[in-house]
């Protein structure tokens, strides 16, 4: 009933409390009928009183629905129009509500996702069903990223989503909320940072001409292969030491340019020859270049520089040539410092004796076993 019909009635009530006291009269021989005038009366000028009161609290409660109904608005407007990325499933994890910023990121009305699974959104349902069991068990979940199943191929979109359980006052179960953050513009920033220390990386160890490791990653990686023997001392290792004859001759008369691409070529000419997962091949010096082979023998790396030696000669870069130097490390030595030093210089040594005797040509160095 509206507050206005309570009013009416109160009104009227007092109006019969009136027509009775006039029709029964004040004279005192007519007491009986008085006193019940007065009666009727005094219980509709109560019930008035009553009704007045009821109207007042009719009145605060309409106040508070409508304070309730603006509020319920206020937020579902909010909800609805916010840049954020919000929507909600129900029990079966079906989606019910569908705000513009998730029709924004996932390029969908909502009209065209209502009743639809929530995984259908993800590029990788399975994720999602990951979160919902970890929600089902705990109340809340999180993940850093999940990527979006985007409509345009090629247009990646990543969302950090936070979802928690969606309940009644009396903590009935109605579904979950999903809050998301596009994440997509700092996972490509990051993408870029790491590029660009890899980047940073290859520079620091690699040679700008010929693209070869330098003698800095020469030393780590020969540290690391140090470590490794320590382990595996029957693994073999071998060390190539390589010199191009006559560079300086070559460069005085073909110019800088021509000597630079030479270096190119040869470089060009390890990455043939090498086993990319596994040898390395660096610029030692100017015309110095040092090839380390793992799991490698001697007479192994023999067969890797006769290759190299060949393909060299091809190309026919008169007057120069290769001196090749073969070390293959020997763990027994007590000081793995000495023993690393003796592992070089014995390559060394070798190269050198090629060289003393005219180049283009392989020496592998062979201990001396001395004479008992």
């Amino acid at each position: 009933m509206q507050t206005g019909s309570w009013v009416t009635i109160g009104h009227a009530s007092l109006l019969v409390g009136m027509l009775a006291l006039f029709t029964y009269g004040v004279r005192s021989d007519q007491s009986p009928a008085y006193g019940l005038a007065l009666l009727l009366s005094a219980l509709l000028v109560l019930l008035h009183r009553q009704l007045r009161e009821k109207t007042e609290v009719l009145k605060v409660l309409e106040l508070k629905q409508r304070r309730l109904e603006t509020k319920a608005w206020y937020f579902e407007a909010v909800i609805t129009n916010s840049g954020n990325i919000i929507f909600t499933t129900d029990t079966d994890h079906r989606i019910l509500k569908f705000n513009r910023g998730s029709e924004q990121t996932f390029g969908s009305s909502q009209s065209e996702v209502v009743g639809k699974e929530v995984q259908s959104l993800f590029a990788h349902p399975e994720e999602v069903d990951e979160l919902l069991r970890k929600v089902e068990a705990t109340g809340s979940a999180e993940a850093a990223e999940i990527k979006v199943k985007s409509p345009q191929e090629g247009n990646e979109v990543w969302l950090s989503v936070s979802v928690k359980r969606m309940l009644k006052r009396e903590e009935e179960v109605i579904g979950e909320v999903f809050n998301c953050s596009n994440v997509t513009n700092r996972r490509h920033l990051e993408r870029q940072l790491q590029e660009k220390n890899e980047q940073l990386l290859r520079l620091s160890m690699t040679d700008a001409l010929t693209g070869l490791f330098n003698v800095r990653h020469l030393n780590a990686e020969l540290g690391r292969l140090m470590k490794a023997q320590k382990r595996f001392p029957d693994r073999p290792l071998t060390i190539v030491l390589i010199d191009i004859d006559h560079f300086k001759e070559y460069n005085d008369t073909k110019g800088h340019q021509a000597g630079d691409q030479l270096l190119v070529t040869l470089g060009h000419i390890f990455n043939a020859e090498l086993r990319s997962d596994m040898d390395t091949a660096y610029r030692y010096g100017g015309d110095e270049f040092v090839l380390v082979l793992p799991d490698t023998t001697a007479e192994g790396g023999q067969a890797i520089c006769e290759r190299i030696l060949t393909l060299y000669r091809k190309h026919a870069l008169k007057p120069t040539s290769l001196s090749i130097g073969i070390s293959q490390y020997d763990p027994n030595l007590e000081s793995q410092d000495d023993a690393l030093k003796e592992f070089i210089r014995q390559a060394d040594k070798a190269m050198y004796s090629v060289k003393e005797s005219g180049g283009d040509d392989i020496l592998t160095y062979v201990p001396k076993i001395p004479v008992k």
